[in-house]
């Protein structure tokens, strides 16, 4: 399905000239074009002299894709670049044209390039009075990687600017086994704890598997239980456990379906190792006992507060919309102290088809901006998409990002979802789902670890080039 780009450009507009200039260009003004041999397409502080051109009907990941490149550089400089349709092209003095096959020098480019292929190149002079930096690509991964390339290979943070010599021409390729790590464990809602050079990996039924070899393609042993015995009021619906390190220990937040009340809900276990067996020591549910709740997880303030973050199911709630709910933790983690609050909701994203908001996950980044990752459905199938606290508290208020962390549209392979972050033993940062959301052709649900990195105060896929 195609959609129309200025469909895009009112909350583009917001993320592109909403903010306000702080260094390099001083009171907001143009940067410059080119400078010391380079095409400058943004600079700290500055209106960038580009525009972004996608196609007027360019495809919802490509558009995406374009957000992701508009809030980059607002993150990473401060910098406000105009994306419009490459319709405007003839008009157009300086440009960056990603996937604009109206614009003839990215056009060009594309017809060089076959299937998971993209290319980076600078056309044109400040002397003939057009500079276009094409941005060509063939298949969902390759302008996932492009992006990333863009971005990371042409960011000077000491100079504060992205800038691209003007004798850049690059084309690669990538495969989709070159970009992740699929493992041969049928598990869903993966979530991983490194705990003294030992990988754990624990998921839907309680249970985990383990893997000593020091690498993540490695084998993984296992299922072991994670508990000895299940709650006694329990019959089904054993969903996502979460393994989290606290103060010495390990806690497994945890869902399970209550007999007595017939909702589903989330429990607080404790364990002395991250082999178990995990103990609850919550009195059953946490959540509220008259609503459906799943995927419990934990946060730990600025302050030392803990707080847990959980899905206020759609099933619960008579528009038939899913909520996602926090609340305050006690220093125990046995129970809540303060009364949840909705933050958000299943539709709020404008990339979600569904109703729905599973598996949470916190991010700090660097520059201290709070991040939340959660799953719903985009028009390929299950995704992981992201929100940003705009008070950098836990209590938002939060803005869903305009694109997807992870997505068939930018993996050109399985939907998947349930995200959650670790970092391996060599520093690199994944991201754990489960991946397809359902069998696919002969393909089961596998766990699968996706590399990502910030760019800004933002995540992407991290591609080695």
């Amino acid at each position: 399905m195609k959609r129309k780009m200025v469909l895009m450009l009112t909350g583009l507009a917001a993320l592109a000239l909403g903010m306000s200039g702080t260094t390099g260009c001083g009171k907001i003004k143009t940067g410059p074009a080119f400078e010391a041999g380079n095409a400058v397409i943004a600079a700290a502080g500055c209106n960038s002299a580009y525009k972004l051109l996608t196609d007027e009907y360019a495809e919802p990941d490509t558009l995406d894709a374009a957000a992701f490149i508009v809030d980059a550089l607002r993150s990473m400089l401060n910098a406000r670049i105009t994306q419009e349709s490459g319709r405007n092209a003839d008009n157009t003095k300086y440009i960056l044209a990603f996937g604009a096959s109206e614009v003839p020098e990215c056009s060009e480019l594309m017809l060089t390039l076959k299937q998971n292929e993209y290319a980076i190149r600078v056309s044109g002079s400040e002397g003939a009075g057009r500079i276009v930096v094409a941005v060509a690509f063939r298949g969902d991964l390759a302008r996932t990687c492009a992006v990333d390339r863009l971005l990371t290979e042409f960011y000077d943070a000491d100079k504060g600017r992205l800038a691209l010599p003007a004798d850049t021409d690059i084309k690669a390729g990538v495969t989709h086994s070159e970009s992740l790590i699929t493992t041969p464990v049928s598990l869903r809602d993966p979530c991983i704890v490194l705990e003294n050079g030992v990988y754990y990996m624990y998921g839907t039924g309680w249970k985990y598997f383990k893997n000593t070899s020091g690498s993540l393609a490695g084998a993984w042993e296992g299922p072991f239980q994670m508990t000895e015995q299940k709650p006694e009021d329990s019959d089904k619906e054993y969903w996502a456990p979460e393994v989290h390190k606290y103060n010495g220990a390990f806690y497994m937040f945890a869902t399970y379906h209550k007999v007595s009340s017939d909702h589903r809900g989330c429990a607080i276990f404790r364990a002395e190792t991250p082999e178990g067996p995990f103990e609850m020591i919550s009195d059953g549910h946490v959540t509220p006992a008259e609503w459906d709740c799943i995927d419990g997880t934990l946060y730990v303030d600025s302050a030392g507060q803990p707080w847990m973050v959980f899905v206020h199911e759609w099933t619960g709630n008579a528009d038939g919309i899913g909520r996602m709910s926090v609340a305050k933790l006690a220093p125990d983690l046995t129970k809540l102290i303060s009364e949840p609050k909705d933050i958000f909701m299943g539709t709020d994203a404008p990339w979600a088809t569904g109703n729905i908001t599973d598996g949470p996950w916190l991010y700090t980044a660097s520059d201290g901006s709070l991040l939340m990752l959660w799953s719903n459905f985009d028009e390929a199938g299950y995704a992981v998409g992201m929100a940003r606290s705009e008070s950098g508290r836990i209590t938002g208020p939060w803005k869903q990002l305009p694109y997807e962390l992870y997505s068939r549209r930018l993996s050109a392979s399985y939907d998947g979802g349930h995200g959650m972050l670790f970092h391996a033993a060599d520093g690199q940062l994944y991201l754990s789902i489960h991946s397809p959301n359902g069998k696919t052709g002969n393909r089961e649900t596998l766990a699968i670890f996706v590399p990502v990195h910030e760019i800004g105060n933002t995540l992407w896929w991290e591609f080695k080039n």
